[in-house]
């Protein structure tokens, strides 16, 4: 809040405020409690140089405006609390420079009252302690390596974990990887999961040299190496194209040493603007250096110990016994989570065809591939047999399909063995861990059994193992499974129910619904599998589904010369405010040559209770190319009136419970009440669930003109449309 803003009285103390912020080297704000939104009233000139910021991008702001993805949002909201408290504390907190470096701030809070004139403030003291905090990092990343390493973790594992160090230091698009060099002299990586797969295929087709790139550099001069344009500097030609699809621009390196002082790899850092390092930057990155190479030559030695006990020497996975072992330890965790047995179909084939020593490479890279989709302490993956690797993951109940979805993802990108490429058909048998299953020889023999019974299956499965303790919990976790097949293979069908005019009956529009008979499961109600997608992250990629059959309906009609009809799309909360809703439609529509008129979206009224005005503007946005929209379920437990009007829609749908129950004189008044509200907005009532005569009649007395319900039609199939 300018000082203009404030009465006379409180001037005399921002002024001896601003007098004293000349003085004081110390970063910091004075921030208005009095108002709800707490704005900065003051920054001092040490605040400003450390944020980046200027003082008129500061004022009347929300200290919230130095957060970003690394801020811990449990301790901003201990800040505010303490701030509404009255009482003093200290915090520590990332915040975000203007140019988007987190940095971590001490931030002392002081409340100041004034009983004279009866006003209440904070001071907010701020203190970069950054270099402390990459002191105490670089400690915890070497008890925790140190630890890890005696529960036996894989170097890949522990690798990451200064990978994720260094890049909790820097801009939130910045990427690590651990590259070594093996003995023919081609990269290999160590870690780097920041870094797509794609990029660590090639990295590992490269042969190092003291021009092939940062790191190449760097292992070749056992030096630091830094490059600030990667386009520009010769040490990238020929291999922008590394980089160029990520959009990096700047990248430094640092060797990895053995223990005779060689370098055996590196440890690199990118990022997407020009950046060169401070003195500290390099003292922090080089240390970190230091932790991997001694990382690595512990490891050796204790890989050495004991790799034949817990090695695949194959596939130089973990084995059986090691994984029986943190299986066990996992399960001490008292935590949910599931064991599955995966296993390729081609796995025989490859074995008949080019021998066992080919079957063991597949089951490497598919061990490989699944290590990269998810590096956790409570991931484990081993080959269990010859054909079957295993693993055991910690993890809520309901995340399992979503984490089983991903492994499947592994292997869609197809697998070289010999002169064979490979599209692999993965089957996967799932135990869940529960609080009544904790057995860890009971959960392997059910992985197995649900693995046998994948194997009966054509195709792609996923079979988990059932008891009668889980019935509902099985139910919900194979309708998340099947649900993602059933999108890949475009299962899911569209039926599409007309909206009439209540006088003439005549057909008006027609509202798509999503309907999905499954192979497996049979027909599943829409109130199932509309909930599952919801909480499954599925629901864009289902309403585009039924997007697509719609537009292909309706390009059919107009291919044939038939009459066009509105149709209306249901659009989830989720769907609705992502940032491609409206591009993907309008590009989805050129697509299809249909024109945006005949495309109607259906929104719950959810959509404005969620945000009124990012809501506003997205409406806007849909009027201006042509769409209509619907507000759905209107009345049902909403504040619908106090947004109503801010919302240019052009439909509000009477929810049926209103409909069903018009007999009741109260729910009658609030029919009448919606339909006199739409027609003093302009908008259209339209009543849905109609079934009887009786209904139909007391809504045309009422001045309803439109409605929906089985009194007229039923859903009906796209071909039964084509007919009307």
């Amino acid at each position: 809040m300018p000082t203009h803003e404030i009465h006379e009285e409180k001037k005399v103390i921002i002024n001896w405020l601003r007098r004293l912020g000349m003085e004081f080297q110390t970063g910091f704000i004075v921030l208005n409690t009095e108002l709800e939104n707490h704005p900065i009233i003051y920054a001092n000139q040490s605040f400003l140089e450390m944020s980046g910021y200027e003082e008129e991008e500061v004022l009347g702001q929300n200290g919230k405006f130095m957060h970003g993805s690394k801020t811990d949002k449990r301790v901003g909201q201990k800040i505010r609390n303490c701030m509404e408290s009255k009482k003093a504390g200290i915090f520590e907190i990332v915040n975000y420079r203007k140019d988007g470096l987190p940095f971590w701030n001490e931030i002392t809070i002081q409340p100041i009252i004034m009983h004279e004139t009866d006003f209440t403030f904070t001071i907010m003291l701020q203190r970069d302690i950054t270099d402390r905090k990459r002191a105490e990092a670089l400690i915890n990343l070497q008890q925790q390596i140190h630890n890890d390493m005696g529960k036996g973790y894989l170097l890949s594992f522990l690798l990451q974990k200064a990978c994720d160090t260094v890049e909790s230091f820097f801009k939130d698009d910045t990427k690590c990887t651990v590259l070594f060099v093996n003995d023919a002299g081609y990269f290999q990586v160590g870690a780097g999961k920041s870094m797509p797969s794609e990029f660590h295929d090639k990295v590992e087709q490269i042969q190092s040299s003291p021009v092939t790139g940062t790191c190449g550099a760097a292992f070749h001069t056992n030096q630091t190496v830094i490059v600030e344009d990667m386009k520009a500097s010769p040490l990238w030609n020929g291999h922008q194209y590394l980089v160029e699809e990520l959009h990096l621009t700047s990248s430094w390196s640092v060797p990895i040493d053995d223990a005779n002082d060689k370098a055996i790899g590196t440890f690199g850092i990118y990022f997407t603007d020009k950046t060169l390092p401070t003195e500290e930057d390099i003292a922090f990155v080089e240390q970190i250096g230091s932790i991997v190479s001694l990382t690595v030559r512990y490891s050796q030695q204790q890989e050495e110990i004991l790799r034949l006990a817990y090695t695949d020497k194959e596939t130089a996975l973990p084995n059986r016994n090691y994984f029986i072992n943190e299986l066990k330890e996992l399960l001490d965790e008292k935590k949910e989570g599931f064991v599955a047995f995966v296993s390729a179909d081609e796995y025989i084939k490859v074995v008949d065809q080019y021998g066992h020593t080919a079957g063991d490479a597949l089951i490497r890279e598919i061990g490989k591939r699944f290590l990269r989709a998810g590096m956790s302490a409570n991931h484990v993956i081993a080959r269990f047999s010859d054909s079957t690797i295993a693993l055991v993951n910690l993890n809520p109940l309901g995340d399992v399909p979503a984490y089983l979805e991903k492994l499947s993802q592994c292997v869609i990108e197809p697998t070289n063995v010999q002169d064979m490429e490979l599209f692999l058909t993965l089957k996967m048998g799932v135990a869940l861990i529960t609080p009544k299953q904790q057995d860890e020889k009971e959960l392997i023999r059910y992985a197995d059994s649900a693995l046998s019974k994948a194997k009966l299956r054509a195709g792609e499965s996923i079979c988990y193992f059932e008891n009668e303790h889980d019935d509902f919990m099985m139910r919900d976790l194979r309708i998340a499974n099947e649900l993602s097949a059933a999108l890949r293979r475009e299962e899911i069908d569209v039926h599409l129910q007309p909206k009439v005019d209540l006088k003439s009956g005549k057909i008006i529009s027609f509202e798509a619904l999503a309907r999905w008979n499954s192979p497996e499961l049979g027909s599943i109600a829409p109130d199932v599998f509309i909930p599952a997608a919801e909480k499954n992250g599925k629901i864009r990629l289902l309403e585009q589904v039924v997007f697509k059959r719609v537009l292909t309906w309706l390009k059919k009609r107009k291919e044939l010369g038939l009459e066009l009809r509105q149709v209306a799309v249901n659009i989830s909360a989720d769907h609705f405010f992502h940032h491609s809703f409206i591009p993907h439609l309008v590009d989805r529509m050129a697509e299809y040559g249909i024109e945006h008129k005949w495309i109607q979206l259906e929104i719950t009224e959810r959509i404005g209770f969620v945000d009124i005005e990012t809501a506003h503007q997205v409406f806007k946005k849909l009027n201006r190319y042509g769409f209509t929209s619907s507000v759905d379920d209107f009345g049902t437990g909403y504040s619908s009136l106090s947004y109503l009007q801010k919302l240019p829609v052009s439909e509000i749908k009477i929810d049926r419970s209103f409909i069903s129950n018009m007999h009741e004189h109260g729910t009658l008044a609030i029919v009448r009440t919606i339909i006199q509200l739409a027609e003093n907005l302009n908008m259209t009532a339209v009543a849905e669930g109609i079934e009887t005569e009786q209904q139909r009649s007391i809504l045309v007395s009422l001045g309803c003109r439109v409605g929906q319900g089985y009194f007229y039609y039923r859903p009906m199939s796209l071909e039964e449309a084509n007919l009307l």
